[in-house]
This record gives structure tokens, C-alpha cells and sequence, in this order.
């Protein structure tokens, strides 16, 4: 600002948007009171450069400056009216402004470097800017403070239509978050003082629990900024609370809450409560069918197992419903590569909240996959000979590692296994990708028998380890010897040394290969992709 008023004095300067709701009207003036939403620390900034600079350049001042200045600390007719007043429960920013106005330029308020009052930091560095700057003509800048910079000024009628509107005009100051803006009217609603100190406790709660589990929310964007914790949870709320499809963004859906509110604000964020601790269950699920889950880029399977819980579902429920998930979003995940129509895991939370069983869940389900005819193309794609190939291409939203991570789950006789990470394997080609020209390989297989086979489901598995192209070339007699956990050699290094490869498989089903695998040919192959697909429809065929 100073800057544009040393470089560009001639023109405006635009200083963002201030979002206001109107909360009363003199009946005699017809002056407004507003509700600030947006553009609160922009307006106590500018009130406290009007006291700095009343003080500073008090001898300096001419009538018509002084009265903007007067007129931006209080009415000069007599009545004492704040300008700007502080109703937040659980801060001291009202004390703290008045302080930071009454005592910036005092000397020991400038010497306190651990002082916490950031308005009173604010003051004393516009002073000590002022100071340096050394302005010539004060009254000019004061006249071009006033008559040159400017707000965009967007009163709404009520505070739904401020949350509607607040996020696209949220362009400077601190980021501000719809639910901030929630939060505060919910606060508003409360009458008692003691209410609205245990309101803002256990919000804070929330939020610190939220913070401390970051890692734990998936990361999700809107309006091209990532949400934080909080956020993510209110928006899953959200979505429980009113299971309907809606591109609106979270503060149109905040706002349709905000008037649709029938409970007071307590028992409505004990709702909010409930969901929190609710997610802390479902992260504590350590089956196989959770761990499948957690793979995919969907959140509403989050929300439906918290639906579940809060709608006491049985432990035998709530285990037949992770299986029937992992079957509704893996056959669309492997027929479509994307998540499924957002309107049938709309039904799915409905049916919860209306306490239906399993098997009408269920019917839901195949309702879907039968009219978007998902089974056979799952099947289908299960069998595509470019797999691998096509996976390589476009991984976003891939299946193919989960899909071998499914059958690695389903091999297993521990239901709880340790949840296999995406990182800590390669997918191992047992044909090579580019066998040596004098390798078994070339004789047991033609060119065409090559690339029918290569990128196939049937000729991957799970490797962990990094990847090693000479020891994965190797002819399939010493490829069992790596799948089995033993060191193979690899011939010399320039200095004669001997050089070695191993790595420690844990993976069941790669062992299975060296265990029940004399040699790996087309038939081979034909066989395992028999079993693997078979393997693959035990599990999710519905």
C-alpha cells in the first residue's frame, strides 16, 4: 500500500473484498451494523493506521484530515460507538485491540519482544514504518488513503448467503475456511456464555484431534486449495448428514445446513463428535477387506462404515458390509477405472441411516452392476493381454497393484495381515519384458506367444526389493531360486569379484509360483491365469 502511494499516487489501489452481513439498522439514521465474514483483519489494520496516524502527525493534521481519522475511531457526534467490536468466545482480541490502540506508542510496549498481542505488534510496526518513511505530505496521503484505495464491498442478506459467497472472494489476509465462518454463527446462536465457552472448547478439541491424525485424512482439494483435517471430516459430515449428488462446493453445502438447522448448535456439533470418533474406529479395522478399501481413491466408503457405526450395526454386519464393498468398488474399479456413480453410495448411506439389512445393501449394489453391466467387463479387462502396458501408460487411478495385493490378501489364513504399503514391491514380470536372445525364454517362446503373454495378469507377481534387469532376465530355474528367498549368481564384477542377487519375498503368492511351477511356459501360463481370475471372481463376484 505504502509503495503504491510512492509509485502510483494517480491511480487506486484495490484492497481485496469485504463480505458483510447487515444485523441491524438505525431506525432514526438508517446507519448499518454489520457482521464482518470476511475482512476483519484488513478493517482492524486500516483502524489502527488511522490512530498511528493521528497520533504521529497530530500537529500536522488538517480539519478535513483529522475528521477521516476521527470518523474511523468512533462517532464524532457526541456518542460513543466502537467501530469495531469483538464477540469471538475463547480469544482476547477485543482486550487486545483496544490495548494495541491505547498504548502502541508507548515506550515500553516497543522494548516487550515476547509480548503475544499481534494488534499491538501491528501498531508499533506501522509506527516504526511511518517513522522511517518520513512522508512529505501527510495530508496527502491521508487524502489518497481515503478517496483512493478500495474494497469491494458485498452485503448479503443473511449469513447463508455469505457462506455462499465468501470463498471466491477470500483473496488476502489469514486463509479463512467456510467452517470458520460455520463455526462462528453457530456460536452466535448460543445465548449462554457458559454455552458458548464449552462450544468453543470442544471445537478446539475437535480441531487439535483433526491436526494430530493429519496424516490419517486423505488429501483432497476444492477450489484448487487442499483441505486440511477438519475440513475433510465436516465435508464427510456433511455428505452422511444429507446423502443427495451435488456439485456444490462445501460452503453452498455448509450454507444448505446452516438453514435447514434444526438442533441447537451443541447437540448439532455433538452430531460432528460422534462422526469424528466414529472415523477413529474405522481406521482402527485391520482386515483384509479394510486394507483393500484403503486403496481406493473414493472417500465414501469412509463415510458409509462411520454410517454403520453410528447406527449400531452388529460386528457380523458391519464385517458382511466391508466384504460387499470391496465387491461393488473393485468390480467397478477394474470394469471402469473410476469410482462408482456417487448416486448409488448416496442409497447405500440412506439405507444405513434407515437401519436396512445387509442383503437390501447388497441388492442395491447389484442393481448397479447389473444395469451399468459392470461384471462382464470386469471380467473382460481381468483377461486384457496389454495389461501391464496399459496400466504403465495412465497410472492415475490404476488397479493393477491392488488387484495383486487382493490376491495376495486372499491367499493368506491370517484375516488381519499387515497391510501390504504400495511402495514396498515391484510387479514382477515372470516372462522378462526383454528376455536375452540366447535365454530359455526365446526358445519356449515365439514372438507372438511374447506379446500375448507378457503384460498379462497371469504372468505378474509381488517382488519386494528393489528392481534388478540382470537378475530379472534370468531364465525361470534361477527365477525361482529369487522367488524362494535364495541368492543367485550373477556372474563377475571388472574386479573378478563374484557379484550376487537376493531379496527376502514374503509375498504367498509368489512363492506359490516357485512352489507349484516346474517350468513357466504357455500352458504354464494359460493354467495360472485360469487360477488367478477364479481367484479374483471367488472374491468379488457378487
Amino acid at each position: 500500500l505504502f509503495s503504491s502511494y510512492e509509485y502510483y499516487k494517480g491511480s487506486g489501489y484495490f484492497c481485496g473484498s469485504l463480505v458483510l452481513i447487515v444485523i441491524n439498522t438505525d431506525s432514526e439514521t438508517n446507519a448499518e451494523t454489520y457482521d464482518i465474514v470476511d475482512g476483519q483483519q484488513r478493517l482492524s489494520t486500516f483502524i489502527l493506521l488511522a490512530k498511528v496516524l493521528a497520533t504521529l502527525y497530530d500537529k500536522d493534521l488538517k480539519p478535513t484530515s483529522r475528521e477521516l481519522l476521527e470518523k474511523s475511531l468512533g462517532d464524532i457526534d457526541g456518542e460513543k460507538r466502537e467501530r469495531l467490536h469483538f464477540n469471538a468466545m475463547g480469544l482476547n482480541a477485543k482486550d487486545d485491540f483496544v490495548y494495541a490502540l491505547e498504548h502502541f506508542n508507548d515506550s515500553q510496549a516497543s522494548k516487550n519482544k515476547n509480548n503475544k498481542n499481534n494488534y499491538l505488534k501491528n501498531a508499533i510496526c506501522l509506527k516504526n514504518y511511518l517513522k522511517e518513511k518520513e512522508i512529505k505530505d501527510i495530508n496527502d496521503f491521508i487524502k489518497w488513503l481515503y478517496f483512493k484505495v478500495v474494497f469491494i464491498k458485498t452485503t448479503c442478506p443473511n449469513v447463508s448467503m455469505a457462506l455462499r459467497i465468501f470463498s471466491v472472494l477470500n483473496a488476502r489476509g489469514l486463509p479463512l475456511h467456510a467452517i470458520d465462518v460455520f463455526k462462528v454463527e453457530l456460536l452466535k446462536k448460543l445465548a449462554n456464555k457458559k454455552d458458548q465457552e464449552e462450544f468453543v472448547s470442544r471445537w478446539s478439541a475437535l480441531h487439535q484431534k483433526c491436526s494430530g491424525n493429519e496424516s490419517k485424512f486423505p488429501k483432497r482439494k476444492e477450489n484448487k486449495r487442499e483441505k486440511n483435517a477438519t475440513e475433510t471430516l465436516f465435508s464427510w459430515f456433511l455428505t452422511y448428514l444429507n446423502p443427495v449428488t451435488s456439485g456444490k462446493s462445501m460452503e453452498e453445502r455448509l450454507a444448505d445446513q446452516f438453514e435447514r438447522l434444526n438442533k441447537p448448535p451443541l447437540e448439532y456439533f455433538k452430531g460432528v463428535e460422534d462422526f469424528y470418533n466414529a472415523y477413529c474406529k474405522v481406521l482402527e479395522m485391520q482386515d483384509w477387506h479394510a486394507h483393500l478399501l484403503s486403496y481406493l481413491a473414493s472417500d465414501f466408503w469412509r463415510i458409509i462404515l462411520c454410517a454403520s457405526l453410528l447406527h449400531r450395526y452388529s460386528d457380523q454386519d458391519i464385517e458382511a458390509l466391508k466384504e460387499l464393498l470391496v465387491k461393488f468398488y473393485y468390480q467397478n474399479w477394474v470394469a471402469t477405472r473410476e469410482e462408482p456413480k456417487k448416486q448409488t453410495n448416496c442409497n447405500i448411506i440412506k439405507a444405513l441411516k434407515e437401519k436396512k439389512s445387509v442383503e437390501s445393501i447388497a441388492s442395491i449394489v447389484k442393481e448397479y452392476l447389473d444395469y451399468h453391466k459392470i461384471t462382464q467387463d470386469f471380467k473382460k479387462n481381468l483377461q486384457d493381454s496389454k495389461l501391464y502396458e496399459q496400466h504403465k501408460k495412465s497410472s492415475k487411478n490404476s488397479w493393477l497393484r491392488p488387484i495383486l495385493i487382493l490376491v495376495e490378501y486372499s491367499m493368506s489364513d491370517d484375516p488381519r495381515p499387515k497391510r501390504i504399503q504400495m511402495n514396498d514391491f515391484h510387479v514382477e514380470h515372470i516372462l522378462p519384458q526383454q528376455p536375452g536372445s540366447s535365454s530359455q525364454w526365446v526358445k519356449d517362446f515365439s514372438e507372438e506367444e511374447r506379446g500375448l503373454y507378457t503384460h498379462s495378469l497371469a504372468n505378474l507377481t509381488l517382488l519386494g526389493g528393489t528392481k534388478n534387469a540382470q537378475a530379472l532376465n534370468l531364465d525361470f530355474k534361477e527365477k525361482k531360486e529369487i522367488y524362494m528367498g535364495n541368492a543367485v549368481k550373477l556372474g563377475k564384477d571388472k574386479r573378478g569379484r563374484e557379484k550376487t542377487f537376493k531379496v527376502m519375498t514374503c509375498y504367498k503368492m509368489t512363492i506359490d509360483i516357485a512352489t507349484n511351477y516346474t517350468e513357466w511356459t504357455p500352458t504354464s501360463l494359460e493354467k495360472r491365469k485360469e487360477e488367478l481370475i477364479k481367484r479374483i471372481e471367488s472374491v468379488l463376484k457378487l
